[in-house]
């Protein structure tokens, strides 16, 4: 009897699980980041922008390895470094080309015969890659000459290196023939320039900006008895770098607005009217050069939701928020499916987010780079707290055509970087049979994914 019971029920059990079908219970296909990135195919040209850095810190140790310097860590293979600490080839490997002969940092005040030379290859390589325009280190004010009215001389004097108006150790038009190898001066050709803003020292003037000490009523600073606002500081500082825009080598979006890009703490110039602080600049820099600017802010943060910003610059209704490079994060179960979870984070910011601002109208900037290792900037120290993405043309084609999904209607997309080697992040090429070097690959893929031709 007990037998008869237990075959009854074993019977029943598998009717009821022959009665559940397949759809009906959960499957892969229905999970949304389940999906293939397209190819975009290139209609019409995109309007790339190249960040380039000056590389201050590439040829000193990182503080997770006093065996290294960071140039060694970029460029060493993995049997040199091994000798004395183990990397189990997770380092990059490469020799960027400009730098077979050994690292030289871009630098107006050098006197390298090299320098000059070496700009010109990087200002050619990025012509190659398509790019409409190169993103300069940021320029600060020096507070102690004047209102805001003077730019850092080491700053001032790289624009003016890159436009060709100095020359090798900053030596001003026109200057003699000294018999080194090499041209004197930059020719940027087909190349624009755009002024990425530093304005950390007028930003942090004390007391220090928070949300109960707001510009318009924190303490400025006082010249010659005239104590000079916050927000007259910043006026004064934009309306001098207004003093590169008449330079046809300066880029201007659709021919009439020069770009301005502001990288740091965007997040942390608490205003009590944020878009009355970035109209007093636009109208600063108007009555000074009769320009109307295209203010392009980076994002404060990686993956927030920019609605987080909503008393900074969103409020302020600037033109545009551009995404910073996305590999730059510490959660390693985002880095599994990059190119979907990066592809969703700028659709809700691009049709979401921003669109909730001003006249609706703010533009999404989508940026990025062909790969992050953060071993080379921290050393061993880094090790599982961010993850690496190496160099794969692949990939970086893929991440190309989700920064086309997401473009705006002015079709910009920023390229981190061309010479960002302490993050492996850069398109320069390398030299090959060195390594893994990989030559002009990542000029070619940039120029295919951005350009008709």
């Amino acid at each position: 009897m007990k037998l008869m019971k237990y075959i009854a029920g074993c019977s029943a059990a598998l009717l009821l699980l022959a009665a559940c079908s397949k759809e009906e219970g959960p499957s892969v296909d229905d999970y949304f980041l389940n999906y293939e990135i397209p190819e975009i195919p290139v209609t019409e040209d995109y309007q790339v922008g190249i960040f380039y850095y000056k590389g201050n810190d590439i040829t000193t140790r990182p503080n997770g390895d006093a065996n290294f310097t960071r140039w060694e860590l970029l460029t060493l293979t993995d049997k040199e470094l091994s000798a004395k600490n183990d990397y189990n080839n997770l380092t990059p490997q490469v020799m960027p080309e400009s730098q077979k002969d050994g690292y030289l940092q871009p630098d107006a005040g050098s006197q390298s015969y090299r320098m000059i030379p070496m700009v010109q290859q990087h200002v050619d390589d990025c012509i190659e890659a398509g790019a409409n325009f190169i993103i300069l280190p940021e320029v600060g004010a020096d507070l102690g000459k004047g209102p805001g009215t003077e730019i850092n001389q080491g700053d001032s004097l790289f624009v003016t290196m890159m436009l060709g108006r100095s020359g090798r150790g900053g030596k001003r038009l026109p200057m003699p023939h000294l018999g080194q190898p090499g041209v004197d001066f930059v020719d940027l050709k087909t190349m624009k320039i755009v002024i990425a803003v530093n304005w950390n020292n007028i930003v942090d003037l004390p007391p220090t900006l928070s949300s109960s000490n707001c510009i318009e009523t924190a303490a400025g600073k006082a010249y010659d008895g005239v104590t000079y606002t916050r927000q007259q500081l910043l006026n004064n500082f934009f309306s001098k770098i207004g003093c590169y825009f008449s330079d046809e080598r300066y880029y201007k979006l659709n021919g009439t607005r020069p770009v301005v890009y502001i990288k740091n703490k965007t997040g942390e110039i608490y205003a009590q009217e944020s878009k009355a602080m970035y109209d007093g600049i636009r109208k600063a820099v108007k009555e000074a050069t009769g320009y109307d600017i295209y203010i392009m802010v980076e994002s404060a943060d990686v993956w927030c939701n920019q609605m987080r910003y909503q008393y900074f610059y969103m409020e302020g209704c600037v033109d545009a928020v551009a995404s910073r490079n996305m590999y730059d994060q510490s959660e390693m179960s985002r880095s599994y499916m990059y190119p979907q979870m990066i592809d969703q984070n700028w659709k809700y910011n691009r049709e979401t987010a921003l669109p909730a601002f001003g006249d609706g109208s703010m533009e999404f900037v989508p940026c990025v780079g062909p790969a992050w290792n953060k071993l080379v900037q921290d050393g061993r120290g880094s090790v599982g707290n961010s993850p690496i993405v190496k160099k794969d043309d692949a990939t970086y084609r893929t991440m190309c055509n989700v920064a086309k999904m997401n473009a705006g209607r002015n079709r910009l997309i920023l390229i981190d970087s061309y010479n960002k080697y302490n993050f492996d992040s850069f398109i320069e090429p390398t030299v090959e049979g060195y390594g893994n070097g990989y030559g002009r690959t990542y000029l070619d893929i940039t120029r295919q994914q951005f350009k008709k031709n």
